[in-house]
């Protein structure tokens, strides 16, 4: 035995034996690097946490810029929204984090839901790798609503990629979204585990997305909007193409699809400058490389 390793450790090195039945370094160096790519994120470490917890007490820092810091200076990646909630439960438990905070987003803690729709999940039960922005397929949407409330646009957009869908609508009842959301996912044939919202009743038919993709949808807490930054983004992205106050009624489909299409073949920052069309395409290939 080595004698600085544990007994434990050195048999679960040998069990990793390829094909013919013996050890081989490279095999087993292999296989623990795809399991540790496959091991479901677990949290911040505690090592992590304590600087988090040191720059919003001391520095009075925001979470997105602890976040950028974490991963600039120490190579450890923690979403803002992460901290956001890490934040808020820890004033819930009697913390005095969110004191420290700029004021607004956290003097009196979230707001709680007080609508009617039915079989709500908060996305407080949302799992943290949807925060990570590490997989394809957790969505968040919204609806960019015409002149007078009246027609809509709906639109989503893949947390990791950055991929957006954009469908003109008739109207904004609930079943139109519903069925809208179903057939635009289904007719781009991607990936679907998680759907965000923000509380509005166009988005009461949730559980029928939810049967008919296969996907948990989750809703943010009332008046939260950087818990959906991305969506909030992407709406931004539409103004500048169809600005606040247009008729919507004056808008062809074909128009909507065009934006779409140059939001999708845009060059990101966040993605390397890559487009989300080429971003998702490079993923994809990682994963089957992965799986031969």
């Amino acid at each position: 035995m080595h004698p600085q390793r544990n007994k434990t450790t050195i048999y679960r090195e040998m069990s990793k034996r390829s094909e013919d039945g013996g050890y081989n370094a490279h095999f087993a160096h292999q296989l623990t690097s795809t399991n540790m790519i496959r091991t479901r994120y677990q949290g911040p470490s505690v090592e992590a946490i304590e600087l988090i917890e040191k720059k919003i007490l001391l520095e009075q820092w925001s979470p997105e810029q602890i976040s950028g810091w974490l991963n600039l200076e120490h190579g450890i990646k923690v979403s803002h929204t992460w901290i956001y909630q890490y934040v808020s439960e820890d004033k819930n438990n009697g913390g005095e984090l969110y004191n420290h905070m700029r004021r607004g987003k956290y003097s009196k803690g979230h707001r709680e839901y007080q609508g009617k729709i039915p079989d709500r999940v908060s996305i407080e039960e949302r799992p943290e790798v949807v925060n990570q922005r590490t997989r394809l397929g957790d969505y968040e949407i919204d609806l960019i609503v015409g002149i007078k409330n009246q027609g809509a646009i709906l639109s989503m957009i893949d947390r990791m990629s950055r991929y957006c869908i954009l469908k003109k609508l008739e109207n904004k009842k609930a079943e139109t979204v519903s069925n809208a959301v179903v057939a635009s996912l289904k007719q781009h044939d991607l990936a679907a585990l998680t759907m965000t919202s923000d509380n509005g009743t166009e988005f009461t038919n949730h559980k029928d997305i939810s049967n008919a993709l296969g996907l948990k949808y989750y809703f943010a807490h009332p008046y939260a909007s950087y818990e959906r930054g991305s969506i909030e983004n992407l709406n931004g992205l539409v103004r500048q193409y169809i600005p606040k106050g247009t008729d919507f009624i004056e808008i062809e489909d074909s128009f909507v699809k065009q934006i779409q299409d140059k939001l999708n073949s845009r060059p990101r920052k966040v993605l390397a400058y890559l487009t989300p069309e080429q971003y998702i395409g490079t993923v994809k290939k990682s994963e089957l490389q992965l799986q031969v």
